[in-house]
This record gives structure tokens, C-alpha cells and sequence, in this order.
């Protein structure tokens, strides 16, 4: 089993964005096979959010099948469009991937 995280820092007024983008992640991966649990954290400081997607998987492939879903791969390839337009309100990611110690 492993755990994996992705931490999203973002511009406070980016908040109903990500809420609604999180849980729509979160939905998906329980639906996914291979996928254990999943849930999406919160924090608010005065001027940014922090988005934390936890999620246990039994495999790292099923988590990296996860993440070449073909509706995933458009997001990014959308966002990466979107970047010239608009400004990112995304300030930092961070993802982590964890192996249970036993």
C-alpha cells in the first residue's frame, strides 16, 4: 500500500475553484480501482488556502493509472493553455508519495 499527497497553495480567491476541483478529485479516485481511501484537507491562512488531497492506494501503478485518466491529461493540457491568458492561482504544489513502514 502507499500513500500518496498533493498539496495545492493557492490565491485566496481561488477557494471555490479548488474546493469544487478537490472534490470532484476526491470522488474520482474512490470510484478508482485500486484505490483505498481518499480524502481532501483544508487550511486558510489570511491571504492563501492549502488544498491537501490524501489518498491510499494498493499499488503505485493504480495511482499513476489514476492520473493518466484521459480526463485528467485534458486538465492539465487546459490548464497549461489557460497559463497565457490567466495568471495561475496556484502559488506552490507539492506532491509526496509514501510507503507503509511496517
Amino acid at each position: 500500500m502507499i500513500v500518496q499527497t498533493v498539496t495545492f497553495i493557492i490565491k485566496e480567491e481561488g477557494k471555490e475553484i479548488f474546493e469544487t476541483k478537490t472534490s470532484k478529485d476526491v470522488t474520482s479516485m474512490l470510484g478508482f480501482s485500486g484505490c483505498l481511501s481518499s480524502e481532501c484537507w483544508f487550511s486558510e491562512d489570511k491571504n492563501t488556502c492549502e488544498f491537501m488531497l490524501v489518498s491510499k492506494w494498493e499499488s503505485k501503478k493504480d495511482f499513476q493509472n489514476w492520473l493518466k485518466r484521459p480526463e485528467h491529461l485534458q486538465e492539465h493540457r487546459d490548464a497549461h493553455k489557460n497559463k497565457e491568458a490567466k495568471p495561475s492561482m496556484v502559488l506552490e504544489k507539492i506532491r509526496k508519495s509514501y510507503e507503509v513502514f511496517s
